[in-house]
């Protein structure tokens, strides 16, 4: 065998040899190494995306620890470590003095838990509605920590002589039941602090001693209104209209006379009365005045019925063409 010949058999040889590992690395050998990379990124993508959870996790409750700490340190009901009945029922006294016909308190007993212990009361009696509001709204949003629970109301239409005319007038009242908790005993920190540096300081605190402490003011937009925006026992529409107990004008019964420097004067019995726009009238006020015009306008409430009166000026028609669209002829002139 020529040279030639043998050189052509062994690159035939290497030309095979390679030809073969490049055939099973590529498809015995490289899918394995393939699959296994593949398997390690997915790992690699599930550890971030863990990661990335736990990261979103952790900002998540630092938010709420952060408010959950604001709101601590932001509470503002003083407990004290001691109280007794007496204490209890002076409070009570002192925010219902006023606007109730009777008012009753009987205590119940002393509730223990292992985080606090409450005195509860039970209140019954009838009284004005915006009375027994301002009561409510005092007893849970003073310093000292009260509950009330369990508020029953009932409408109640009472018959009162009025002291000043000996005259029967209507009172509508409510009457009420409810229960009234009182809390102290409680643990260490749960009190408002005293002073921004003695978070033990409620330890020395003297019952129903809140409001003797130099605490900072509660904003009174985290409080609810102080006043009830509407009486939802008071009737909307009255089977009688109230008197005229502050003998105020009546303008239905009364006659425009003149209107001056933007205010109505009216004639009343045997007397003259001036009055401007916004000033009260007997069940309303009055609401607009045009001297141009003559008109007078008064808004009444007759019972809960809205109604408008308009008056106007008794004038003759010479005097209205001074103010109306009709026109005069000039005079002719002379020679």
């Amino acid at each position: 065998m020529s040279t030639l010949g043998y050189n052509i058999i062994v690159l035939a040889l290497l030309a095979a040899i390679v030809t073969g590992a490049g055939v099973y690395l590529t498809i015995f050998d490289q899918p394995k190494e393939l699959e296994q990379l593949e398997e390690a990124e997915k790992l690699a993508r599930l550890r971030q995306a863990e990661v990335t959870s736990l990261l979103a996790e952790e900002g998540t409750s630092a938010r709420v620890a952060e408010e959950a700490i604001a709101k601590w340190r932001a509470r503002y009901k003083v407990i004290p470590q001691k109280l007794n009945s007496a204490d209890v029922i002076n409070y009570i006294n002192q925010r219902s003095r006023t606007g109730f016909k009777n008012f009753d308190v009987v205590v119940e007993g002393t509730d223990r838990t292992s985080d606090y212990s409450t005195y509860s009361l039970r209140i019954t009696g009838r009284g004005y509605y915006s009375s027994l509001y301002k009561f409510i709204w005092e007893v849970e949003n003073s310093r000292d920590f009260y509950r009330v629970k369990d508020l029953q109301l009932e409408n109640i239409d009472l018959m009162a002589e009025d002291e000043v005319t000996g005259n029967n007038k209507l009172e509508v009242m409510v009457s009420f039941s409810m229960r009234v908790e009182a809390f102290f005993g409680g643990k260490n920190g749960l009190s408002a602090p005293v002073g921004e540096d003695d978070l033990g300081a409620e330890d020395d605190l003297l019952p129903t001693s809140a409001a003797n402490l130099d605490l900072p003011p509660v904003p009174a937009d985290v409080l609810p209104d102080e006043r009830p925006a509407v009486n939802p026992f008071f009737p909307l529409i009255l089977d009688q209209i109230p008197p005229n107990t502050y003998d105020l004008l009546d303008v239905e019964s009364a006659s425009l006379f003149s209107i001056v420097e933007g205010k109505a004067v009216f004639r009343h019995r045997d007397d003259f009365v001036k009055l401007g726009v916004g000033d009260p009238v007997y069940l309303g006020e009055i609401t607009y005045i045009n001297p141009s015009e003559g008109l007078v306008i008064a808004r009444l409430n007759k019972g809960g019925i809205i109604d408008e009166v308009e008056l106007t000026l008794e004038t003759g028609e010479a005097y209205r063409q001074a103010f109306g669209t009709s026109r005069l002829a000039p005079a002719k002139p002379t020679n």
